[in-house]
Order: C-alpha cells, then structure tokens, then sequence
C-alpha cells in the first residue's frame, strides 16, 4: 500500500512538473519582447528563484547542511540544469520553437539509454512503446506549429540539450544525493544555476539588464516561480519517486501545456495533427501509469526518507 501511494505521488509529481515545465514561453517571450537579453533574463530566472525558495527554507528553519562529497555533485547538476535552461530558450531565437520542442523530448530516450547502458536499468516492453508514443504524440503537436528554415545553429543547440537535461534527470537519480530532501536539493540547483548566470554576464563583461516596468517584474516572478521553481521540485521529487525513465516519459505532458495555453492565451487553433498528438500523449501517459501500477516499484529504488510523506519529513 505505501508503495503504491508513494508511486502515485510520483506520477502526480511527474505530471504537474512537466505542465509547469511548459509554460516557459509564456513568460519568458513577454520579457525578453522587453528588450532584456537571455543571460539576464536566465540570471533573473535562476535567482529570484533560489532567493524565494531559500527565504521559505530559513523562515521554516529546514535543513540546508551537506557533505563536502555531495558539494561537487550539486554543483554538477545545477549546471546541467543551467547550460539546459540557457540553450533551450537560446534555440527558440534560430528555429521555430515547435521544432525545438519535439527535438529537445528526444531526451528520454538517451535516459533510458544511460540507465539500461550505465546502470543496467530493466526498462519494460510497455516502457519502451511508451516512449516512441510519446514522441510520436509530440511530433503531431508540433505539425500545427508556425514552419521556418532549420537552421543549423538553432538545431545544435536544442540538441545538446537532450544530453545535459538527461544527464541531468540521471544525476538526481543515480548520484550521492539521491536520497536529500527535495526542496534542499531544489535550493542548491536553482542557487549554482544563478551564480552560473552571473558568472557568465561577468566574463562577457555585460550588465544585467534592469527591469523596466512592474509588469516586465511580473513575468519575471511567475517565470521564477512557477515553470523554474515548482517544476524542477516536482521534477527532482517525480525521480527520486518512480525513478528517472519513467519521469522522463511523463515529460511529454511540456509541449501538451504549451499548446494549451496557445489556444486559451494566444488565440491559436488546434488541427487535426496536433489533436491526435495530444490523444497519443495521453495514452502514453495512460500506459506508464498502468504499467507501473501492475508491476510495481521495486523497493530498493525508493530511499527510505523519500517513502516516508513530504510532508511528515522532519525540520531542523
């Protein structure tokens, strides 16, 4: 029973990760629209972020100490997250960002690679169909999105982000601090993220655009809170969960948002492709929660702290 409550969490977690995950050129396309460049907006993102999360985690006195071995992995993964984060939306400036979606989903076939190569994870036949449905199903969203030239800067550079956001969603599986609380780990990617950002304007000697209005502000907020914050905590809490391939698939719920909110925000129309795309999707998502709720998480993969509720977990 407790396995069973704690793989649903995984799924739920997994779901409200990738819709929020979604929703990053809705805010982020305003903003720059502004005339605030990527680094800025990417240090603003970052920072903000780990600036709300880590006032919350002081007010509720939690737990923020690490060991000095888990100091370098966190480190890692919060540049992973970082260089993620800066050549997708880099990419959405060279070639049409429906593309640039369906590219970047590739990634969770290179985690199932990793786990079955590196790990020698067991990923299920059902698994396996999954993933190329789920791909399929982004691939139909995107025959709705605006055409445009490949160009070949804007290709590469959403295609190095499905190896740094797989290694990325491996590294929270797989690495030392597997088994630290979400939020805590969630901290210390968004903050490693935020130097990264401000390191970089440093080296290229540029300022930090200042932010021109209260509704510039705004965006810059709900960028920070919703498809940064709460997306990445869902996303590390979905791995430690149901582990990292199942969490990848259920990814394919991102593109799903966006065309959603194209339709409700923008005033765009769904076509034939794109409302297949999105019953494809749903019946992937279908057969991985299926899938798993006959056979069942293995116990070994789930840390004892993250069995136990959020919630009940203990402060300092």
């Amino acid at each position: 029973m407790e396995t069973n409550k704690c793989q649903m969490k995984g799924f739920i977690y997994g779901i409200i990760s990738s819709s929020t995950f979604g929703l990053i050129p809705l805010f982020v396309l305003p903003v720059m629209r502004k005339g605030i460049g990527i680094d800025s907006v990417m240090f603003y993102r970052f920072g903000i972020s780990a600036l709300m999360l880590g006032v919350w985690l002081l007010i509720r006195r939690y737990h923020l100490k690490v060991h000095f071995r888990e100091l370098f992995t966190l480190l890692g993964l919060g540049l992973f997250y970082a260089v993620t984060a800066l050549l997708l939306t880099t990419s959405y400036l060279y070639i049409p960002s429906g593309v640039a979606t369906t590219i970047h989903f590739l990634y969770p076939v290179v985690v199932a690679a990793i786990m079955i190569l590196f790990f020698k994870d067991k990923v299920s036949f059902p698994l396996l169909i999954a993933v190329f449905m789920a791909i399929s199903g982004v691939f139909l969203l995107s025959r709705g999105a605006p055409s445009g030239g490949m160009n070949l800067k804007g290709f590469l550079l959403v295609l190095m982000t499905v190896i740094t956001y797989a290694i990325y969603i491996v590294g929270v599986n797989k690495s030392c601090v597997r088994g630290m609380e979400g939020l805590t780990l969630t901290f210390y990617v968004l903050s490693v993220g935020a130097v990264v950002f401000g390191v970089h304007l440093w080296v290229k000697g540029e300022m930090l655009d200042r932010i021109p209005d209260w509704s510039t502000g705004i965006y810059l907020v709900l960028l920070a809170l919703i498809p940064t914050l709460v997306s990445d905590f869902t996303l590390i809490l979905s791995v430690q969960h149901i582990g990292s391939t199942t969490t990848a698939i259920l990814g394919c719920m991102e593109p799903l948002t966006a065309v959603v909110m194209g339709v409700f925000f923008l005033g765009e129309q769904l076509g034939g492709c794109q409302v297949a795309g999105i019953l494809v999707i749903l019946l992937a998502v279908s057969l991985v929660i299926l899938t798993n709720s006959r056979e069942g998480l293995k116990l070994k993969q789930i840390p004892l702290r993250i069995r136990r509720s959020f919630f009940n977990s203990k402060m300092e």
